[in-house]
């Protein structure tokens, strides 16, 4: 069984690399108006996000991946 000592070792040895986007950013990003991403939102459509207290972001990741598959060639 790993002691607590062992396990803050191997968090602190896991990088958590992750760019979080605002509805803000992604607004400005597409040059849309907010209420469109929060209406996309409201349908399950557009990149997951995640509410950090009030506020919403989503992993750049899923942003990419989402407007890659939006991309039609």
């Amino acid at each position: 069984m790993p002691t607590k000592e062992m396990v803050r070792a191997a968090v602190q040895h896991v990088a958590c690399d992750h760019t979080w986007v605002s509805v803000d950013d992604l607004a400005d990003e597409l040059q849309i108006p907010k209420s469109t991403i929060y209406g996309w939102k409201t349908r399950g459509l557009g990149p997951t996000w995640t509410r950090v207290g009030k506020h919403l972001r989503a992993r750049r990741t899923d942003v990419d991946a989402w407007l890659n598959s939006l991309s039609t060639t």
